[in-house]
This record gives C-alpha cells, structure tokens and sequence, in this order.
C-alpha cells in the first residue's frame, strides 16, 4: 500500500556551471538520492523518498516543485484536477507566500523558479526541517544536516553556544541557529525566499495564536473534545503503516495510553511497544508501572515489545549505539532504534509527545491563570487540599508575573551549574555561558512584553523546533516515518483555539480524557501520577568520577569547553560533565565520519 509521501531533498544553486556538474556527478555516485535533477537555471536538485511513498513524479517537476511532505493532502486529496492544484501552489509559492496557510494540512516544498529564485516552505508542525546556508554566490537548501557536511566544499565549524547546549540535554536551537556555524533551520510555517539579488527574505505565512479566547460554553467545549478525538483517529489511520511495523513508546501515562488505545482497538493497527523502566533492583517501582503496561498489552495483544531497565550507563551505552548522523541524537528510544532494527522492521515509530502541552498539565498552569481572573478562581474554589494546591499556584504565577519574572521552560543557569549536583560548573567557555545568559534575559524581557493570549503555549510550541527534526533524522536515516499524533497542524490549530479552563483546572489533561473517555481503560486514561521516579539511582549518579581518555581533546570543541578544560582536562570527572563532554564527543565523531564519505567519494578540485 502507498504510504503519505516523505523525502529528504537537497538543493544547491551557484553561479558556477562547473561546481554545478561537479555537484550532480557527486549527488549522482553517492547513491544516496533517488533522483538528481536541474530543477532551473543555476539550481541543482537531489531527492530521497522514504520507503513506502512515491517520488513526486514529472508533472510535479514540469512545475519545478520538490516535495518533503504533504503532497498528498496538497494534490491527490483536493479533489481538484493535479495540473490546476499544482498551478495554484506555483502562484501562492511565488507571489503570495504569506497566504500558503490558505492551503489545507502541513507541506513542506521547494518552488525552483526560471530566474533562478526559490521558495522555501516548512510545514505548521514542521515534521521535515529545512536548513538553509548562504555563503556569497552560494545558497543550499537541505532537510539533513549531515548533507553540508558531506557535499559542500567548505570545511563544516560548530555553533559553540547550540553544541554546548545539547551537550546539556536540552534540545533547542537558539534563533534558528544550528550545530554547524551559518547553516540555520527554518521556523516551522515559515517560507525563505533566495532572491535575484542573492538576498534571502525569510516571513511567516501561518500563526495560529488569537486576538482573544472566550471562556468556553458546556457546547463548545464538546465540540473541542469531539475535534481532538477525530483528528487523533485520522491522524494515525493516516500515518501508521496498516500492515505492520508501527512501534508506540508506551509508558502506561496518559498520552502513550491513549494512543495504544486509539491505535489499535479503534484504527485497527498492528501495534509494537518500547518502554523505559526503572531499574531491575526496584522491583516495586517497575510492578507499578507494568500494572499500566500490562493490561493494555493483553487487551491489545502487542505483538512486540521491548523493555529497557535504566541504570547508571544507560544513556552512554544508547548514545553510542544511535544512529550515527551529524545531530545530537539525546531521545532513548532514537538510540535504540538500531537495535531494535536488527530484530524487525520498523515502518513507523509514534508516541504521545507533546500531549501535555496540547491537552493540559503543570504546562498549561501560567496561560490557565492569565486567562482566571479571581472571582471565577472563587467560583470552582472547595475545600479541599487539591483546589488548595491550585489556588496557590494561581497566586504563585500571579505574583511572578506581577514582578516581571514569567516562567521560561529552560533554565537560566543550564550551561553555569552540574545539572546533578547543583554545584557551580566551568566546563564551557565563559563566552559561551554569557551568551547564552543574554539570550535567557532577553527571550524573558519578549515573554514580559507579550500581551497575546496564551504566550506560555507559543513558546513551549516554539521550542519544539529542534525536537522535531532530531526525531525526523535519527529515523529518515534508517528509512522509518516519524507520526506525532499530538503535534501537527491540526492539533496545534485546536489548542489555541481552546481556553485554558479546557485543559487544566484543577486536574491535568481535561481534554484528552473529555475526549476519549469511551475509548481508553479508565484506570490508563485517569491515572493520576506520572511515572514513579527512581531517586536513589539519581543520588547514585552524582558521586560517580568516570575517567577521561589520556589524549587531547577535539580542535573542533574549542570555542565550546573553557579554555581550562580544553587544554588541560582533569584525569576524572562527576558524572554531568562526563555526560556533557561524552556527547560532544559523539557529535564530532559523527561530524567527521560524514566529512570522511566526502573524501572517500570526492571528485571536486577544492
């Protein structure tokens, strides 16, 4: 069966004819790409499809348009003859770009135009990122990193501040930048533009955030609910394979819950599972999770499952065994994809990330008391220890945002503390902690000064441009499709439509269970913690020292680590910077092996 279609796709355009030959023959033995093409004066095109969707096909090439995704939805679902649809992409793409949200779903293209101009799309939720460099006459567009690294004649350099900052563990890419210095990523529902200038214009064609949001009557609120469970069930009949294949990060919360449910009682898919569990000593923590787990895997009949137990190596041993592309690869389940690779074939890898930010929790607090004025807070007000805790909160985010100090969700002291022991940390070069000090007060004094409903979902939602393509490169790499149920257009579009009163207070994940409160076990579906937590193998953690390798560190992380630790690394280390310095490592290591393809199959004269 023809799954939706998705590809990786790079573009290079350059002023050079002879870089441009050299450029294709490279493309072209490489074998990495399905097609190579010249898509328009100056341009040179390259595209690789996923496994089970097909190419974009000539007439989509006759209008000069290379798809990553949502061609599909674009064309053969409009109901609309393909030439027709294909000319109204073509207009909105060239003249009328800021209205592309006219058009339905998410879509990610390229529109090659015959003066050699373009236009970059990235889709609303943004499921295929698109990284763009423009160094002098040269503009590349791609939907991997790893691809400037291995095409382009210039030697790749690090983004101190975004390498140090995954080093940490906190996925976000800061201003569009990325981990290759001049290379940046698009905002998802943005377009770029490369002009005949050679300048690149870069707008925004789609926003979902209101002017305003009325409190919710009993009506609207059903129908909220009713929109969420149908376009969950649409999602994953759209996005899971229906033969087999499809692995659910299950947890026994909530969200991955619910999805098991959906998925297969209500889709009819074919579901495999991969779950995190506390370590094998706590045998009391790991029976209360798989009380959750359990049952749905009898009532569903889980064809698959893998279960990993943490302990003190984990992560290292994971981060090793990810796939090895030039992204900092930090999510547990993407490391061990490999692994569960040579055991079956997985076509589709999905979970409930970003459920609670979409359908209420701790998240939601900040935009629920804006939006709470007292005497309504009053009116929900009982006696009881839970409305209590609530109450207190509401006065606890009204008093910080009384003073200037809204919540961000990263850390002001991420790169200045051992995230384990709570200790001052010098690991990274002071430039770097400053900068990212500056960046934190500013993007605090841009949270202070919005005054548009629901500014703590915008930017929690914003954030999530740098999960999102690490999740789309660690599995395009290995030819398995990313579904994120809870993050897509249509799920984003609802939850700013919703007031906050819908998702949270008091109680966490009101819309979801309003939702599917048919569909899923009510002791899954109304669970009320969130996973018992292993504290005595985290205070483990912080006394351990891990030996440092007796040999000079990366020239490549210079600009990254102080210039103490990089020209004098102690003999030993806690475990937090032996973890952060593990994982640059890792990502250089990765960075030259892609840079090594390069030289093993070059046939430029740099």
């Amino acid at each position: 069966m023809i799954r939706p279609p998705l590809a990786n796709l790079f573009a290079v355009h350059d002023d050079d004819p002879a870089m441009l030959d050299e450029m294709m023959l490279d493309l072209q033995r490489s074998a990495e790409f399905a097609h190579v093409w010249r898509p328009a004066p100056g341009w040179v095109a390259a595209t690789a499809p996923l496994p089970g969707g097909e190419s974009d096909g000539d007439m989509a090439h006759r209008h000069q348009l290379a798809f990553a995704e949502g061609r599909d939805v674009l064309v053969e679902r409009s109901g609309k003859d393909p030439a027709v649809r294909f000319r109204e992409i073509v207009e909105l793409a060239d003249f009328n770009p800021d209205r592309l949200a006219s058009l339905p779903g998410d879509f990610g293209f390229i529109r090659f135009r015959a003066d050699g101009d373009a236009t970059v799309v990235r889709s609303c939720g943004g499921l295929v990122p698109f990284y763009l460099k423009q160094s002098g006459h040269r503009f590349v567009i791609a939907t991997r990193l790893g691809d400037f690294v291995r095409y382009l004649p210039d030697a790749p350099c690090l983004d101190p501040l975004v390498n140090a900052i995954w080093a940490s563990s906190w996925p976000m890419m800061l201003d569009g930048r990325t981990f290759l210095d001049g290379v940046t990523i698009l905002g998802r529902g943005h377009f770029a533009r490369r002009e005949k200038t050679g300048r690149m214009l870069v707008g925004r064609y789609w926003n979902p955030r209101p002017k305003r949001i009325p409190y919710p009557t009993p009506a609207l609120a059903r129908e909220h609910a009713e929109r969420l469970r149908t376009l969950l069930i649409e999602k994953l009949r759209r996005d899971l394979d229906p033969e087999d294949g499809n692995l659910l990060t299950l947890s026994g919360g909530v969200d991955s819950s619910s999805l098991a449910a959906l998925a297969a009682g209500v889709v009819g898919r074919k579901v495999w599972t991969w779950s995190l569990l506390p370590r094998k000593e706590r045998q009391d923590l790991v029976q209360h999770e798989m009380s959750f787990i359990e049952p749905l895997a009898q009532q569903y009949g889980f064809a698959r499952r893998w279960e990993i137990h943490v302990h003190e190596r984990l992560m290292f041993d994971l981060w090793q065994a990810a796939p090895p592309i030039v992204f900092h690869v930090v999510h547990p389940a993407l490391c061990s994809l490999p692994a569960v690779m040579r055991e079956a074939p997985v076509r589709v890898l999905f979970g409930g990330e970003f459920a609670d930010v979409v359908c209420g929790s701790a998240f939601t607090v900040p935009d629920w008391v804006e939006q709470t004025p007292l005497w309504r807070l009053m009116l929900d007000f009982k006696p009881q220890s839970a409305y209590l805790r609530t109450a207190a909160r509401w006065a606890r985010h009204r008093l910080a945002s009384f003073r200037g100090r809204p919540a961000l969700p990263f850390p002001q002291e991420l790169l200045g503390i051992d995230l384990t022991t709570k200790k001052p940390l010098d690991l990274f070069h002071p430039a770097v902690r400053e900068e990212y000090l500056t960046w934190w007060e500013r993007k605090r004094k841009e949270l202070r000064g919005d005054t548009a409903p629901l500014r703590h979902l915008a930017i929690r939602s914003a954030t999530q441009d740098a999960f999102i393509p690490m999740n789309w490169e660690a599995c395009s790499a290995l030819g398995i499709r990313r579904s994120f149920p809870f993050f897509n257009r249509e799920a984003l579009e609802l939850a700013f439509e919703c007031h906050p009163t819908e998702l949270y207070g008091p109680g966490t994940k009101k819309l979801l269970r309003a939702a599917l409160h048919n569909d899923v076990p009510s002791r899954n579906l109304y669970r009320k913690d969130k996973g018992r937590r292993d504290n005595a193998g985290v205070k483990s953690m912080q006394s351990l020292q891990e030996p440092l390798p007796d040999e000079p560190l990366p020239q490549e992380l210079e600009g990254v680590l102080s210039p103490e630790w990089f020209s004098n690394p102690p003999k030993e280390v806690g475990y937090w910077p032996f973890r952060c310095l593990t994982r640059l490592l890792i990502f250089v290591d990765s960075l030259r092996a892609r840079r090594q393809e390069r030289e093993d199959g070059k046939v430029y004269k740099d």
